[in-house]
């Protein structure tokens, strides 16, 4: 009951600043009793997977299952989630920095591992904060550099502590601090300390009366670097603890009563415990009830169905045997939802596609009869479905070409099922276009060879010397000439290919921003309009300037609405509500 009795209140920005993709990530989440708020920050270059993402949700995951201020746990958090971030490597090197902060809304305390920072502020003053685990840290500790010098020192982010790091990281936890009305706490990544001075930072709290005052400010003194220098991913999260939780006086309870009743009234006090004990039984059963319950939920919000479809068969059991048909029947519907998702994952990571859309699609429906619950996470799956079963259509249409003749298709064929799946990150998919095409190229390569050398023997035997050599000079002329005019129409059909990729990327750049995906949107017509610029195509690269800037506005008015319309903020970015 903490929660309720408490008033925290959460804003943050994340943005991509000057890179192509923003890979920061913050996550948070409130329950009864405890609350973590998590930012992290992908170190590594892996565009494929978001390490920041990933260990966030790892650490709400572990928090979730079991809260605790505890070192001891919060340590064991933090190996948890660098041990799954070394699982997932897969060949890749995935790094991040990451802090997270847990409070039981009366004291709070944080642990951390890189150079993500966290500032606790009251009274405009710094009261605790982090320091990194850096060079420049272990330079400005002995006086070597100066606390001014620091932010913009060149081993500012040589870090000797990380999660993802091939050696056990150095995990640091801080003591317990009481909290008083009126603190507030931040966090940032490099991006946002970069270029955010301590001091013009503490400055922005003396009379802000919302989050949103110190964002807001904070991103205009970050984007007003972008003049002078590049400006990295930034994230920034604030906190204003504007009541803490008041520990209300202890009642007597019902065993110190029973203790005090049992001697006097031994008969009647048997019965009534037996009736204490059986109510005490169906009580415990409740509970537990809503705890499977509210963990299947989260569980839920966080695309963890596993976990979810676990706590909702026990959910259900426990329903069942407390005769609530209504709660029976709710978990049940989100066990099967949870279930069919598994199955769906299942057959997408078997690489049947066919069967994971089918399935995807009835889990689809199962998510309707559900309140739509894990519909954004089946609709992401059932796009990507649809991708790769589009590249291995690509793919047969090829094999169907080349089977008739039509070799020059067949090889444009696999080269575009070839760039739709690099530009989807799908390996398998890219491997097996290559494949195609690079034997079919082969297959032509020899044939050509095989003809000129018949050509040649039957010149050899059926003409003279002289006419040999002139109608020898002439073939290599014509051979000359006719593989400039092949090189020309091979540049000309890359120019051509090259036009459509950025024309389709600038397509589905305006079916993201039809749908409202605007971050992605800008990143695909970024891409578009690089596209058109080597090719220099100026009139069209000009013309995507437009629809960047008109997706940064919606961003911006998005983000707008969020603000006035969020009431507890408990989810991060990608986090289902």
């Amino acid at each position: 009951m903490r929660r309720i009795n408490s008033e925290f209140r959460t804003r943050y920005i994340s943005e991509e600043g000057q890179k192509l993709a923003n890979r920061d990530y913050f996550g948070f989440v409130e329950m009864d009793d405890y609350a973590c708020y998590i930012l992290a920050d992908s170190l590594d270059g892996e565009l494929q997977t978001n390490s920041a993402r990933f260990v966030v949700e790892s650490l709400i995951r572990s928090f979730v299952e079991g809260p605790s201020m505890k070192a001891t746990k919060l340590k064991h958090y933090m190996g948890q989630a660098h041990k799954e971030l070394l699982k997932q490597r897969g060949g890749m090197y995935l790094k991040a920095s990451v802090t997270m902060v847990v409070t039981d809304y009366k004291k709070l305390c944080y642990c951390y591992a890189g150079n993500s920072r966290f500032y606790l502020i009251r009274n405009a003053r710094v009261l605790l904060k982090s320091t990194d685990q850096s060079l420049t840290q272990n330079l400005l500790k002995e006086e070597i550099i100066t606390l001014d010098k620091a932010a913009a020192h060149e081993e500012r982010n040589n870090l000797y502590s990380f999660l993802g790091d091939r050696s056990q990281p150095e995990i640091l936890v801080s003591k317990k601090i009481s909290l008083e009305n009126g603190d507030s706490f931040a966090l940032l990544t490099r991006g946002g300390w970069e270029n955010l001075g301590e001091e013009e930072f503490l400055e922005l709290f003396k009379d802000a009366k919302e989050p949103e005052e110190i964002l807001e400010k904070s991103e205009d003194l970050i984007l007003g670097r972008q003049e002078t220098e590049e400006v990295d991913n930034y994230s920034l999260a604030v906190t204003f603890v504007d009541k803490v939780y008041q520990s209300p006086k202890k009642k007597i309870t019902a065993k110190q009563v029973l203790m005090v009743a049992i001697p006097a009234v031994l008969v009647i006090g048997g019965v009534s415990l037996g009736f204490y004990l059986k109510n005490r039984s169906v009580k415990q059963k409740e509970e537990s009830l809503e705890r499977h319950l509210t963990s299947g939920l989260e569980y839920l919000r966080y695309d963890n169905y596993q976990k979810a479809s676990e706590d909702y068969k026990e959910a259900k059991k426990l329903a069942g045997s407390l005769k609530k048909k209504d709660l029976s029947k709710e978990a049940d519907r989100y066990e099967k939802l949870a279930e069919q998702i598994i199955l769906s994952d299942a057959a997408m990571s078997a690489g049947d596609y066919k069967k994971a859309q089918d399935l995807y699609l009835t889990a689809k429906q199962l998510s309707k009869e559900a309140g739509n619950t894990g519909k954004k996470y089946i609709e992401d799956q059932l796009k990507q479905t649809r991708d790769y079963i589009d590249v291995f259509d690509l793919i047969e249409e090829g094999q169907q070409k080349e089977g008739y003749g039509d070799i020059d298709g067949a090889v444009l064929s696999y080269r575009k099922a070839r760039d739709k799946a690099a530009a989807l990150y799908f390996t398998d998919g890219k491997e097996e276009a290559i494949k195609k095409q690079s034997a079919l190229e082969e297959k032509l390569n020899k044939d050509s060879q095989k003809t000129a050398a018949s050509a040649a023997s039957a010149k050899e035997e059926s003409q003279a010397a002289k006419d040999k050599e002139e109608e020898s000079k002439q073939s290599e002329e014509d051979k000359t000439k006719k593989e400039e005019e092949e090189q020309r129409e091979l540049e000309n059909q890359q120019k051509i290919n090259d036009q459509k990729n950025a024309i389709d990327l600038e397509n589905k750049a305006n079916e993201l921003f039809a749908e409202g995906k605007y971050e992605s949107a800008i990143t695909y017509y970024k891409t578009a309009q690089s596209i058109y610029t080597r090719l220099e195509l100026t009139e069209l690269a000009d013309g995507i300037n437009g629809k960047i800037k008109a997706s940064k506005t919606a961003i911006k008015e998005e983000k707008q609405e969020t603000a006035v319309d969020e009431t507890t903020g408990e989810y991060g970015p990608g986090l289902g509500k």
